[in-house]
């Protein structure tokens, strides 16, 4: 297979998985409790994600400069920032509007529009009007350092990457059980270790380690192995695998955010690269993955998750007079479907207007 059919192969299976994590991570904050692992698990795919499509479309070679990395970042921004800013406003005024704060701090306001949140030790900052604001500074982080991140590891030979990735997670699991894992304040906060960018690093190198790993020769000749052969039988073993995994977790973690973000990234990267192999296969899995109407919704997942506290907030009061406040099995279909119906309004009328005026006049040429 040749590499642009290999990366349209890639493109559509993982873009769903990425649009199935966002939906679990809502379903977790809203009606799982205990959901740390949950959520670790659809935010470390998110960014595992990102490195790899990020190694895929960017080579960053030798003749890559700093103005090549400005027009990088410039065409991030384009893409993200205009619902990013959106969202923590919305954020503000349903807090106001429904009596969940009364003032608006410019402190935490300046930190979410310069991005700096995740970098504050503090709830009030980088869970503030909007609580996964978040999860684009440390996006906006991955990618500034994602040219640093791609050539170190090319650097290495492929055996030296799996290895240092391994080595990386082992220490991360292990990092969850130690004293600074269960930290309540400061740089050592279990809550801010999860939002901390440096951390994330891991995940998006994993990320960029998978796209490389895919590009060696037995690797083609082990997925041209599996088209010939049964390849659905991989993706239902890795999936078998990911659930193993994330009932283990549930398990040992129990609730603790630092300790379960620490173990969600091994079922992430266990479940991508299964699927990074199949890919192009035509295992049936992935070819569910691929239908129209989810690659349609796949476009908006950003909105999805940036959106979701503002539109679970501003549908409590309709939640509470309809009487569905202990049926959360009426609440998820009300909320997921206005919630996806409003991020397509917004991709349409607010990110996809401001994206076109704010491209390089060259391209909306």
């Amino acid at each position: 297979m040749n590499m642009d059919a290999k990366k349209s192969s890639y493109l559509q299976p993982l873009g769903t998985l990425q649009l199935l994590a966002i939906i679990t991570v809502v379903i977790g904050h809203f009606w799982v409790k205990n959901n740390e692992f949950l959520n670790s698990v659809g935010v470390s795919f998110c960014y595992v994600y990102s490195g790899f499509f990020t190694a895929m479309r960017h080579p960053f070679g030798p003749d890559y400069r700093i103005k090549d990395h400005a027009r990088f970042m410039r065409d991030k921004l384009v893409r993200l920032y205009p619902i990013h800013a959106l969202a923590v406003m919305l954020g503000v005024a349903v807090m106001l509007l429904t009596g969940m704060s009364t003032g608006v701090s410019l402190k935490v306001l300046a930190a979410h529009f310069t991005l700096l949140s995740p970098w504050i030790p503090d709830q009030a900052y980088y869970f503030g009007y909007n609580p996964v604001a978040w999860f684009v500074c440390v996006l906006f982080f991955l990618y500034l350092m994602s040219p640093v991140v791609v050539r170190l590891l090319r650097r290495l030979p492929i055996t030296g990457q799996v290895g240092l990735v391994i080595a990386l997670l082992a220490l991360e699991f292990a990092g969850g059980y130690t004293p600074s894992g269960s930290g309540s304040d400061g740089l050592l906060s279990a809550y801010h270790l999860y939002q901390f960018p440096p951390i994330r690093l891991l995940d998006f190198g994993a990320g960029v380690v998978l796209f490389n790993l895919a590009q060696t020769p037995w690797w083609e000749t082990l997925s041209a192995r599996l088209n010939r052969a049964r390849s659905s039988l991989v993706e239902v073993a890795a999936i078998a695998a990911f659930v193993l995994l994330f009932i283990m977790g549930k398990h040992w973690l129990h609730s603790h955010c630092y300790r379960a973000f620490c173990a969600s990234a091994p079922a992430i990267v266990t479940l991508f690269g299964a699927f990074v192999l199949t890919s192009g296969c035509e295992g049936l899995i992935s070819r569910v993955l691929s239908i129209k109407p989810l690659a349609v919704l796949s476009r908006i997942g950003a909105e999805i998750y940036l959106l979701q506290f503002s539109v679970f907030f501003a549908l409590l009061p309709l939640i509470k007079s309809l009487g569905l406040t202990d049926r959360p099995w009426l609440q998820i279909p009300l909320v997921l479907i206005t919630l996806l119906a409003i991020a397509w309004l917004v991709h349409q009328l607010w990110v996809l207007p401001l994206r076109k005026l704010l491209q390089h006049p060259k391209k909306r040429a």
